[in-house]
């Protein structure tokens, strides 16, 4: 309900106004939440929808949300595509790399799509950045904050009683902002964390299990923002899923 009002509240800002003949000058706020209006028309059997690149959104302002593949019509190697598909079954079928995890499967607590995160340990199966600020050149972009969840697939393997989390192991995401090649600030959290307390853990040990809303008011104004996923597990999948990201764009032509 609290992520519901806070969109609804942020999607009555935006202002535009012209000024003159010459330039229009506008103040918005973006908010990817990657709802189309015939997104179901996309998606493959998978349930994951893929390009080189896609907007955010019909509430989306410039923001262009990037992945990678190996050729025109292959899979995702890297970065950003959308899912429809939730699945809170402690069972990872074949295939199924990409549902959120949600305990609310048939609810409508949640939007219908998602944007979901592969970090590639091949930076080459990577995009450049994984979000752009395409109106850069004629204004800035200041995020505020967006929405996290775990997926499936991560999980059940933090779960799994055999080869699952024990004490000290963590999966880290960090949100990093760029301006111009230059680095303005960076956001962490910890997705999973079994680190003792001692190290900054929390305790008792603890998994996202379901959408939280993340600050990225440290990244500052931005036109690129990258984010990157790390575990101490070695060959654990980095997968994460994002919605709801809110901008504050300034445009002047």
């Amino acid at each position: 309900m609290m992520k519901r009002f806070l969109l609804i509240a942020l999607a009555s800002v935006a202002v535009a106004s012209c000024l003159s003949d010459t330039y229009m000058e506008m103040n918005l706020t973006s908010i990817s939440d990657f709802e189309f209006s015939d997104a179901a028309s996309g998606f493959g059997d998978d349930s994951i929808y893929v390009e080189n690149g896609f907007a955010g959104g019909n509430r989306s302002v410039a923001l262009y949300f990037k992945s990678a593949r190996d050729s025109e019509n292959g899979p995702m190697t890297g970065g950003f595509g959308m899912t429809m598909k939730r699945d809170s079954s402690m069972t990872i079928a074949e295939g199924n790399l990409y549902p959120q995890y949600t305990r609310f499967e048939t609810s409508k607590m949640n939007n219908n799509v998602s944007a979901v995160f592969y970090d590639n340990p091949d930076d080459s199966k990577m995009p450049e950045h994984d979000i752009e600020f395409t109106e850069a050149e004629y204004g800035t972009c200041t995020p505020q904050f967006c929405y996290i969840s775990n997926t499936q697939q991560t999980v059940v393997r933090v779960k799994d009683q055999n080869s699952g989390f024990v004490e000290g192991d963590y999966i880290k995401l960090t949100a990093t902002g760029f301006l111009n090649g230059k680095q303005t600030g960076q956001v962490e959290y910890y997705l999973a964390d079994y680190r003792p307390a001692a190290n900054g853990g929390e305790a008792p040990d603890s998994l996202l299990t379901s959408w939280k809303p993340l600050s990225l008011t440290k990244l500052g104004n931005v036109d690129n923002i990258d984010f990157d996923l790390e575990s101490n597990k070695a060959d654990f999948p980095l997968y994460f899923c994002l919605d709801n990201l809110v901008a504050s764009i300034y445009i002047k032509r």
